[in-house]
């Protein structure tokens, strides 16, 4: 046990509200991201980038991965999180394959900002995952540029674009999270807004979000659960709709 200890790339298990006990994977360094979002608990993004490289070597976090996986409980999911975008690593294809070939057992999720979904490569790449969750906070340019803060070029219809195309070429079950900022994407035209981009991607759940911790911005505060709740009974017309907030009360999802 004593080789767990020191850590860099895998972390937990932690218990997780969606996954259960969920061991994470971090592909980068702290903070590389495309995306430099408000609400970020992992503070703000330092390396704004779309560029995809080694950030962090793959030999190493396999190795840690399997030392890791040998001294614990099977995990209820193998999770790519951590302090930035997993997908900017040119070699999350490679952890997944190695999973898929050396521990079977167990199943593996990627949390995602979406904003290279629509690449072929990365497509193929992610294939063998057994869930994705991407991120969709938006419903409009003006609502993106607020929340997500992009690198500079990427629109909310890019992303949008990516979306589509991943769910039409890749059979990966996915959970569309939508992060709900009170007075900037939770009016009734948002909502509505939001209703026919999901009802475009179509995915098998809708995780519905909002601030439990402090964010970047320090004014921001949770929705209310009235706001949650009208979120969730529009998009459950679309899919299993499910609140993730701060909130303890219990939730029954929409259909």
């Amino acid at each position: 046990m004593e080789e767990l200890k020191v850590r860099k790339f895998i972390f937990g298990p932690i218990n997780s509200r969606r996954l259960g006990k969920s061991l994470g994977i971090d592909l980068v360094n702290a903070k590389t991201c495309s995306l430099d979002c408000i609400y970020c608990e992992a503070k703000a993004t330092t390396n704004l980038t779309m560029t995809r490289k080694e950030y962090v070597p793959v030999d190493e976090v396999i190795a840690e991965l399997d030392a890791t996986l040998k001294n614990i409980p099977k995990p209820d999911y193998v999770t790519f999180s951590g302090a930035g975008e997993p997908t900017l690593n040119s070699g999350i294809g490679r952890v997944i394959g190695y999973m898929k070939k050396y521990h079977p057992e167990c199943r593996i999720c990627l949390l995602t900002n979406g904003l290279l979904l629509g690449d072929a490569a990365l497509q193929k790449e992610l294939s063998q995952l057994d869930l994705i969750i991407p991120s969709l906070d938006a419903s409009s340019e003006e609502e993106y540029l607020y929340i997500n803060r992009p690198y500079p070029g990427e629109t909310l219809e890019k992303l949008f674009a990516g979306l589509c195309s991943f769910r039409r070429n890749i059979p990966v079950k996915m959970a569309l999270e939508i992060f709900v900022v009170p007075g900037v994407n939770d009016s009734d035209a948002s909502i509505d807004r939001f209703y026919k981009l999901v009802g475009c991607i179509k995915p098998d759940f809708i995780h519905l979000n909002t601030l439990d911790r402090r964010g970047v911005i320090a004014e921001l505060s949770p929705a209310s659960r009235e706001r949650m709740e009208k979120f969730a009974s529009v998009l459950g017309k679309v899919a299993p709709a499910e609140i993730f907030g701060p909130t303890k009360e219990p939730h029954i999802p929409h259909r």
